[in-house]
């Protein structure tokens, strides 16, 4: 183990994304904080009926965000990154301009579209009228939130991780969080959920000024970018982020809200979100390690990319194993944080750590497969555990509701991320695993 270490500190390439990954190690823990402490006020003020609800229409209009951003999260950061490597500024700005135009575009019919059918979704799909105001509510936060996810990436890809973490990690968290108790006080659910809306849009403003003022240091004519390539660029990758970014997180808890009450999926809500603190590390550093990828691929230095790969994975294990403990050992009164009756949701976090600490033992598996050019294969590697996460959810939350949803996500998560594993190996010769 000490030699291990001594080599990550050796290592240039580990060097640099380590110092990327303290940055952005301290302030993930911000966001981590801030979010579990606005999930928690959310349980504490709305209890876990009116919890349900806010969680249901935020899986819907999350998805929904995914939809709208068209697959342009991984292109933006790779041809940003790609650009900035060769100090092409006019093309950094041009591949952006051409990404937020056509995210603008559809995540707002994306937006008018749930808009238009929440009454029916509530109705028909949930069996939960009292849904249709709250998701209506919920789903003027899909553009803001497309754009300000975007701003976040392309801020990656300059290597500008304090803005990128402010924008993508902290930012909306810190501001419902400050609106979130006058306006719940004021309008309940739809209070709290009109706070989370309108945070999406101060962030996504942030984020364009930070952008902008990246860009003035730029003098250069803006190069225009294919729209033909960009789309071509996405496609590949749409389905994957839909599948990784919409369906793998939010299938569970939009399936459990049409067979179970709103009060079983309040508390699945709180415990998925709980068993997210295993990987906010892994989220840190791909922050970092993601650009640093496509530059090793990009110069051929395979060595110093299956190196980068195996370190960061063991420096992310290490460092999330504590948390997992806590999870594993003490997930009943975790819970109890959100109230007595969330409590019961400790077998539920349980099982939802395990999955993710695979997730983290695998590292940036996924990253590496699409920042080396292979996102065709990662996309039927995703496609084959979206349909088994699909399918053990059916059979599963019938059965026993939100601890079947718990089991069906960590055995998804755990397959899609050993798949990714094999593939990184497969495709490019690279032991990416914690353990190799």
């Amino acid at each position: 183990m000490k030699e291990k270490l001594f080599r990550i500190r050796a290592d240039e390439h580990m060097r640099e994304v380590v110092r990327g990954a303290v940055l952005a190690f301290a302030l993930k823990v911000i966001g981590a904080g801030l979010t579990f402490g606005l999930n928690v006020s959310l349980a504490r003020l709305l209890g876990v009926e009116d919890t349900g609800l806010y969680f249901l229409a935020l899986s819907v209009t999350a998805i929904g965000s995914v939809i709208g951003r068209v697959g342009l999260d991984n292109v933006l950061l790779r041809f940003v990154a790609t650009y900035a490597t060769h100090q092409n500024w006019s093309g950094v700005q041009g591949v952006y301009a051409q990404g937020m135009r056509m995210a603008l575009l559809v995540s707002a019919a994306v937006m008018l579209t749930v808009f238009v059918a929440a009454p029916w979704l509530a109705s028909a799909i949930f069996n939960k009228a009292e849904l249709t105001d709250p998701l209506r509510l919920m789903c003027l936060s899909i553009l803001p939130s497309s754009l300000l996810n975007l701003q976040a990436e392309s801020l990656k890809g300059l290597k500008r991780v304090r803005d990128a973490m402010l924008v993508q990690g902290i930012g909306v968290s810190l501001f419902a969080l400050l609106l979130l108790y006058p306006l719940s006080q004021f309008a309940g659910v739809n209070g709290a959920v009109l706070a989370y809306a309108v945070s999406t849009i101060l962030v996504a403003l942030v984020g364009a000024w930070a952008l902008h003022r990246t860009f003035c240091g730029y003098e250069v004519d803006r190069k225009h970018f294919s729209l033909r390539l960009l789309w071509a660029s996405c496609k590949p990758l749409l389905l994957v982020a839909v599948m990784n970014r919409a369906i793998l997180p939010w299938a569970p808890l939009f399936i459990l809200g049409i067979w179970a009450t709103s009060a079983e999926v309040g508390v699945y809500g709180a415990a998925s979100r709980v068993a997210m603190l295993v990987t906010f590390l892994l989220v840190a550093v791909n922050n970092v390690v993601a650009p640093k990828f496509a530059e090793l691929y990009i110069k051929g230095d395979m060595e110093a990319l299956g190196q980068t790969a195996r370190r960061t994975a063991l420096m992310i294990t290490l460092l999330a194993s504590p948390i997992f403990m806590a999870l594993i050992f003490g997930g009943s009164w975790i819970m109890g944080f959100f109230g007595v009756e969330f409590e019961q949701g400790g077998l539920m976090l349980m099982i939802l750590a395990v999955g993710q600490l695979v997730n983290v033992m695998t590292g940036s598996v996924g990253y590496l497969l699409m920042m080396s050019g292979n996102e065709i294969s990662f996309q039927k590697l995703t496609m084959v555990t979206t349909l088994l996460l699909l399918a053990l959810t059916t059979i599963f939350v019938p059965l026993w509701g939100g601890v079947g949803a718990a089991m069906a996500t960590s055995v998804a998560v755990a397959a899609n991320n050993l798949g990714a594993v094999w593939l990184v190996w497969r495709k490019l010769g690279i032991k990416a695993i914690v353990l190799s």
